[in-house]
């Protein structure tokens, strides 16, 4: 998966930035969810171009830099724009089980590339200094996003399911406390369909130019206009050791609010 993310290295945040405030409303989000300390430990795994790892370190000055976790060397070559931000080119399974000690983890949108996360959750959980927190960004397995039908197929079966997942966090130990956060698109068709044929989501990866053109011409016949509506529906999913969790939020469930 690190070639497809070569390619779109270079654009990938402009890529994602799905209205003009849409990075303002996440950094937003991502700092309640944290509440990150000056002198917080932070890594961001999956971390891509450091956009967001460069956002919280500014938001919040930390004492020690920032670690920018990703397997792609050529995603994290952006990181080189910003200051404060150590790099790792490695997988989220590697870097965590080098045993490094941590108070605050992002895993934004990219808890579907780690292969063995039982393992992962557990060895995690030996990571985290104590009142340490993970928070993971993820999405529906059907999201809104108009996909065409091949494309949502994919990326439903590469997205675990919530259930799914917050088992795999019980069974390390770590408790779980899930909100649901929505934020409405309104973009031009053109502009979507040029996110499309860059491949902006790793599960168009696997598609050729012909079969991404062959999509947005299934797309284009369900809409209308020139503009794509629709809603953005994102999980936030806060863990902790449950020694550390308020009483009565040790065991979420997916209907957590």
């Amino acid at each position: 998966m690190t070639t497809a993310f070569t390619e779109v290295s270079r654009d990938y945040d402009d890529l994602w930035l799905l209205t003009r405030d849409y990075r303002g409303w996440m950094l937003k989000k991502l700092l309640n969810h944290l509440n990150m300390q000056a002198d917080s430990r932070f890594a961001d795994l999956g971390g891509g171009t450091g956009i967001f790892t460069h956002l919280l370190s500014q938001a919040v000055p930390l004492e020690s830099e920032a670690i920018c976790v990703d397997p792609s060397g050529a995603m994290l070559l952006n990181t080189e724009q910003y200051s404060g931000i150590q790099t790792r080119c490695a997988s989220a399974e590697a870097f965590i089980d080098s045993g490094v000690q941590l108070d605050r983890v992002l895993i934004k949108e990219s808890i579907h590339h780690i292969r063995n996360r039982e393992r992962f959750w557990k060895k995690m959980r030996s990571c985290l200094r104590p009142n340490g927190r993970v928070l993971v960004v993820t999405r529906p397995s059907l999201p809104e996003f108009p996909l065409f039908s091949r494309a949502m197929t994919a990326f439903s079966e590469s997205q675990p399911e919530l259930d799914i997942l917050l088992g795999e966090i019980a069974a390390s130990g770590l408790g779980a406390v899930t909100s649901r956060e929505e934020y409405r698109v309104e973009i031009p068709k053109d502009r979507w369909y040029a996110m499309l044929r860059a491949r902006f989501m790793s599960n168009l990866a696997g598609f050729t130019s012909d079969e991404i053109e062959k999509g947005i011409l299934e797309i284009d016949d369900q809409l209308d206009g020139d503009q794509i509506r629709f809603i953005d529906h994102l999980l936030f999913v806060l863990v902790e050791r449950e020694s550390d969790m308020p009483s009565g939020q040790a065991k979420a469930s997916p209907a957590a609010k």
